[in-house]
C-alpha cells in the first residue's frame, strides 16, 4: 500500500511538472506582450513607464478550476509635460489616435460608439479600448485599453492583453450630460438618474449602475422627484459597506403628488462611494406587498453636501 502511495505521488508530481510552464516559455511570452505594447499608438516625446506584466495562466495546474487567462502588461503614459484637464487630455489622445489610424470606443446600452472631442468636452472620462479605422482588434494578436484617469486625477495608461478582441461596429451616439454622469459613475453634477418613459438619453435602469463616486465629505445627497399621485417613490442611499447596518437604514419613501418633490438623503460615508437605488411602486406598498407602479416618473440627482 505505500510502495503504491509513493508511485501516485511520483506521478502526480511528474504530471504537475510537465504541464507547468518552464521560466524559458514565461520569458518568450513576456518578450512577444512587451513587443505588441511597444507599437501602441503614442504623442511625440511620450514614454511608456513602469510595465507591469502578469502571465495570465493556460491549463488546469495554473488555474486551478478557473478558465484560461491571457498575459497583460500594463504601463504608465509619461508625456514629458505639464498634464492639462481630463477633457483638453481626453481631446489630446483621441486626436493622436485618429491621427494614427485607430480609434477610442466606449460603449452605452449594448452600442459601441467612437469617443471623439464632442464626447470629451461633454466629461467623457477618455478611458476605453483602442481600436484600428475599421473596429477591429488592436493587433491580430492583442487588444489594448486606454485609461486617462485614476479617479479624478489624470493619469493617462495603456493595459494591453496578449489575446484579441472581436471587430466592433462604430455608432453615431451623442452623449447627453445624465449619459456621461452614468458612464463616469460620479456624483458631481445635476443628472438624470431614472426615468419613463426616457428623459435626456436616460429610461428606467438604462445602465444598472448603483455604485457611484461621491466627495468623502458628503454628508447629505439631493434628489427631485416628480411621479404620479398614485405612486411612491423609494429612494435607498448608503454606504456600500453596510455590514452592521439594518436593512433599509438609508431610505426614504417619497409620497407622490405629481409636483416635483426635493428630497434630502443624510449619508453615512467611511470613503468616497456610495450606493444609490430606486424603485417606483403604486402606492401603498409594503416590504409584503409592492403593486406595480400606476404612472410615469422622472428622478434627478441635484447635488452632494
Amino acid at each position: 500500500m505505500a510502495g503504491g502511495l509513493r508511485v501516485f505521488v511520483l506521478v502526480a508530481v511528474l504530471l504537475v511538472a510537465g504541464c507547468g510552464r518552464s521560466d524559458a516559455e514565461i520569458a518568450a511570452l513576456r518578450s512577444a506582450v512587451e513587443a505588441e505594447m511597444a507599437t501602441a499608438p503614442l504623442p511625440v516625446g511620450a514614454q511608456l513607464l513602469r510595465g507591469r506584466f502578469d502571465k495570465g495562466c493556460h491549463d488546469f495546474f495554473e488555474c486551478a478550476d478557473g478558465p484560461d487567462r491571457a498575459a497583460v502588461y500594463s504601463a504608465d503614459l509619461y508625456l514629458g509635460r505639464h498634464l492639462s484637464g481630463p477633457a483638453s487630455e481626453c481631446a489630446s489622445f483621441v486626436g493622436v489616435l485618429r491621427g494614427k489610424g485607430f480609434r477610442l470606443v466606449g460603449g452605452w446600452g449594448g452600442t459601441t460608439f467612437e469617443v471623439n472631442e464632442a464626447a470629451c468636452a461633454a466629461g467623457h472620462p477618455g478611458s476605453g479600448t483602442v481600436v484600428r479605422a475599421d473596429g477591429k482588434s488592436f493587433s491580430d494578436k492583442a487588444s489594448l485599453k486606454f485609461s486617462l484617469l485614476d479617479g479624478d486625477v489624470v493619469a493617462p495608461r495603456y493595459e494591453l492583453t496578449y489575446s484579441p478582441r472581436e471587430a466592433v461596429v462604430l455608432s453615431e451616439v451623442r452623449l447627453t450630460r445624465s449619459m456621461v454622469a452614468h458612464i463616469r459613475g460620479a456624483l458631481d453634477r445635476e443628472f438624470v438618474l431614472e426615468a419613463v418613459p426616457e428623459v435626456d438619453g436616460i429610461g428606467a435602469e438604462s445602465t444598472g449602475i448603483g455604485q457611484w463616486r461621491v466627495p468623502a465629505t458628503a454628508t447629505s445627497l439631493r434628489f427631485e422627484v416628480t411621479c404620479d399621485p398614485r405612486d411612491e417613490v423609494w429612494l435607498d442611499a448608503h454606504d456600500p459597506d453596510i455590514t452592521g447596518k439594518p436593512y433599509g437604514w438609508g431610505r426614504q419613501v417619497v409620497r407622490c403628488t405629481g409636483a416635483v418633490a426635493i428630497v434630502d438623503m443624510p449619508v453615512e460615508l467611511k470613503g468616497d462611494k456610495a450606493h444609490v437605488s430606486m424603485s417606483v411602486y403604486g402606492s401603498p406598498a409594503s416590504a409584503q406587498r409592492q403593486p406595480s407602479r400606476n404612472g410615469d416618473y422622472v428622478v434627478r440627482f441635484v447635488s452632494a453636501s
